[in-house]
């Protein structure tokens, strides 16, 4: 050591850089402490992780494309939903409409001509299967469930229950009832409806 300028001198790591001098000061080239490897390494580490687990094997459905498409899904089924519920009047969840449309079902007596789980019975045809008398569309459920077929035995029941309701009992139908298939169902009758 110096006393001038409290400098180690001769150790094995001072070793001149590139021979520049500038008053009287040195360039060395001396190795980076333990702890900055430790952390450029670990860093490394990482990155490598990262890119394989999230870049490094197709469909590992960690990549913004499933992501993506995972949380359009979930949109599309919610947007059916609330566009289901728009059409009721209200805002309802799919299992509002199941709860809701379930009571309407028992209280104003479709289990009568339909039976208790929709199979059908001797007066009323099967509305678990996805064959249909009049009609495959929501509108024309909600118009057999107003209006009626008085000569093949079903009541209207404009007059029993408010709109909501009516729409609310044929998303039931179509939502909760269609493809439950329910023991001792009734034979299929009608056209078949693509789901």
């Amino acid at each position: 050591m110096t006393e001038e300028n409290n400098n180690i001198n001769n150790t094995e790591d001072d070793k001149v850089h590139d021979g520049s001098d500038s008053d009287g000061i040195k360039e060395l080239n001396n190795p980076a402490p333990n702890w900055i490897l430790f952390v450029l390494l670990l860093t490394y580490g990482f990155s490598l992780f990262y890119l394989i687990h999230y870049f490094g094997y197709p469909n590992n459905g960690n990549d913004q494309v499933t992501e993506y498409k995972n949380k359009m899904a979930t949109v599309e089924t919610e947007k059916k939903l609330e566009q289901d519920s728009a059409k009721v009047g209200v805002v309802m969840t799919r299992e509002e409409i199941l709860t809701e449309g379930s009571k309407l079902y028992l209280q104003k007596g479709c289990i009568a001509c339909h039976g208790m789980k929709g199979e059908g019975n001797a007066i009323g045809p099967n509305l678990t299967d996805n064959f249909w008398i009049n009609g495959c569309s929501e509108e024309s459920l909600i118009t057999m469930v107003t209006e009626g077929k008085p000569e093949k035995g079903m009541t209207p029941y404009k007059t029993m229950m408010t709109p909501e309701q009516i729409k609310t009992i044929s998303l039931y139908v179509m939502q909760g009832l269609v493809g439950s298939n329910p023991d001792n169902a009734k034979a299929p009758q009608g056209v078949e409806c693509k789901p």
